[in-house]
C-alpha cells in the first residue's frame, strides 16, 4: 500500500463518510419513503433554476440519440440483452450526412461495424461532447471527428455500460429496488457486456468481424478482459485501438490515488448502509453540483476545477464543450466499479480481478488473493494512443502495458505536453492529433 501522510487520511476519512452517494442508501423502507419525497421536493425546487441557467446550450438537455439526430445524423437505438441478464442500450450511427461525404472516393467503402465504448462513469455521450467538426463520430476534408468515422465510410456503433444512464434494465432486476443489480466490477463489464456488445453487431451488420474496436480510458481495459475471458474475441476485431488506456492504475496521478489506501473504509460505509449505486446523474450531489457549475462564472470555475482532478488540467476546455459534459457526465454506475479502480491502484502494476475480500476470493478464485489478467493471452493487433500528461494513463502505466501486449502494432503519442486525460474527448485538436491518423490507418487497412 501506498505511504499516506496523516493529513491525507483525515481528509479522504471526511470526504468518504461525507460525499459517498447518500441517495443510494438503503434505509428502512419509511424511512426511505421520506428521502424520497423530500429530496424530490428539492429537485423539482432547483431543476427550473437549472433550466434556466445562464448558459444555455440545448445539446445539455438532450439524449445521445438525440444529439446525434440534433446534428443532422441517422440514428438506430439497439438493445442487447447480456448472458448474466443486463440489458444494454446501443447506439447506431448507420452512415454519414449525404452532404457531407468525402469526394476522395471513400464514399463506395462497404460500411464496416466500428465500436467505440466510453470511460469509467461515463456514457457514449463521450464521443459527442466535442463539436461534429471535431467529433470522432464525422469527417470533412480539412475537418475531423464518431461523426468523422460514420461520414467516412463505417458504421458507427456506440457502446454503453451496465448500470449507466442508457443501460438501467435487466430481465429479473430493478436497479432501483434490487441492490444485487449492482453487483458488478470491470470484471463483469469486460466479460458480458463487450462480449454481448460485438457479438450484437456482427450479427446486426453479418459481418464476420469489426473493422475496429475503440476504447477510451476504462473502454480499453474492458475489451483486454473480454478478450482473455472469451479468446474468441481476439479472432473477432481487426484492431484494437486505444485512447488513454486506463488499466494498471499503479501510477495514478488525480485525486483517486488519495481515496485509494481507503478503499476498505470505502466498502463497509457501502455494505453497511446497502449502497450499490453511485455517481448518478441526476442523484442530489450532482444535481447540486451542476446548479452551481452552470448558473455563474464562479460555479463554472469550481466546475473546471473538479475536472481538472478528474481529467487532468486543461488549457483548451471551452464553454460549449463543458457544459455538454457536466450535463451528462457522471452517468452513474456500481460502488464495485469504482473500488475497483482503487484496488487496482494499490496492487501495483497489474490488471486484477476484483478483491471480494479473503474468504470469497477463497470460493470465487481458490485463493486468497485475486489474481491477475494474464495481458499477454490477448493475441488482437493493438494500437495505443496516449500522452505524458494523461493522470489516468501516466507514461509509466502506459509503458508497462506496451511489455504485456504480444501484438502491439504501434503507438502514438501526444507532441502536446499539456495534452490530458480529458483532451481525447473535448480538445479542439483532437481532430488532429488523434482522429486523423487513427482514421488514415483505418482507410489504409481497409482499402
Amino acid at each position: 500500500m501506498k505511504d499516506v501522510r496523516l493529513v491525507q487520511i483525515l481528509i479522504i476519512s471526511i470526504a468518504v463518510y461525507y460525499l459517498c452517494p447518500s441517495e443510494t442508501l438503503r434505509l428502512p423502507t419509511n424511512l426511505v419513503n421520506f428521502y424520497t419525497n423530500l429530496m424530490e421536493g428539492f429537485l423539482h425546487s432547483i431543476r427550473p433554476r437549472m433550466d434556466r441557467n445562464v448558459f444555455q446550450d440545448p445539446e445539455s438537455f438532450m439524449t445521445t440519440p438525440e444529439i446525434i439526430s440534433h446534428r443532422g445524423y441517422p440514428v438506430e437505438i439497439h438493445h442487447v440483452v447480456t448472458d448474466d441478464g443486463y440489458i444494454l442500450a446501443l447506439h447506431r450511427i448507420p452512415s454519414g450526412r449525404r452532404e457531407s461525404y468525402p469526394q476522395n472516393g471513400t464514399s463506395h467503402l462497404k460500411r464496416r461495424p466500428v465500436f467505440l465504448q466510453h470511460g469509467m462513469m461515463g456514457s457514449d455521450h463521450f464521443w459527442l461532447v466535442s463539436s461534429t467538426n471535431n467529433s470522432l463520430g464525422k469527417f470533412k476534408f480539412k475537418r475531423y471527428t464518431s461523426f468523422i468515422l460514420a461520414d467516412l465510410g463505417f458504421d458507427v456503433w456506440l457502446g454503453n455500460s451496465r448500470g449507466n444512464t442508457y443501460s438501467r434494465k435487466h430481465v429479473s432486476l430493478d436497479c432501483d429496488k434490487d441492490r444485487e443489480f449492482w453487483n458488478f466490477s470491470w470484471d463483469e463489464m469486460g466479460q458480458f457486456d463487450i462480449t454481448s456488445s460485438i457479438d450484437y453487431v456482427l450479427n446486426v451488420t453479418r459481418e464476420e468481424t469489426l473493422a475496429a474496436y475503440i476504447g477510451y480510458s476504462l473502454g480499453c481495459s474492458l475489451f483486454f478482459i473480454s478478450a482473455i475471458e472469451r479468446p474468441e474475441m481476439n479472432d473477432k476485431v481487426d484492431v484494437m485501438i486505444g485512447f488513454g488506456p486506463t488499466v494498471s492504475a499503479a501510477h495514478l496521478k488525480n485525486y483517486f490515488r488519495l481515496m485509494a489506501p481507503f478503499v476498505k473504509l470505502y466498502q463497509l460505509y457501502q455494505r453497511m448502509f446497502g449502497i450499490g449505486e453511485v455517481h448518478t446523474n441526476d442523484g442530489v450531489l450532482h444535481s447540486i453540483t451542476r446548479l452551481i457549475c452552470e448558473t455563474s462564472e464562479f460555479g463554472a470555475e469550481f466546475g473546471r476545477y473538479w475536472l481538472s482532478h478528474v481529467f487532468g488540467k486543461s488549457d483548451i476546455l471551452n464553454n460549449d464543450e463543458y457544459y455538454r459534459l457536466i450535463a451528462h457526465y457522471p452517468a452513474g454506475g456500481s460502488a464495485y466499479t469504482m473500488e475497483h479502480l482503487l484496488q487496482n491502484y494499490n496492487t501495483g502494476e497489474s490488471l486484477s480481478y476484483f478483491d471480494y475480500g479473503a474468504e470469497e476470493n477463497q470460493k470465487r478464485y481458490d485463493a486468497t488473493l485475486p489474481p491477475e489478467y494474464n495481458l499477454t493471452s490477448v493475441t488482437v493487433p493493438v494500437i495505443l494512443v496516449h500522452a505524458d500528461n494523461d493522470p489516468f494513463a501516466p507514461p509509466e502505466d502506459v509503458s508497462w502495458l506496451k511489455t504485456k501486449l504480444r501484438n502491439l502494432k504501434g503507438s502514438i503519442r501526444m507532441g502536446n505536453p499539456t495534452f490530458c486525460h480529458g483532451d481525447f474527448i473535448w480538445s479542439p485538436h483532437a481532430a488532429e492529433l488523434v482522429y486523423l491518423p487513427v482514421t488514415r490507418f483505418l482507410l489504409s487497412a481497409h482499402d
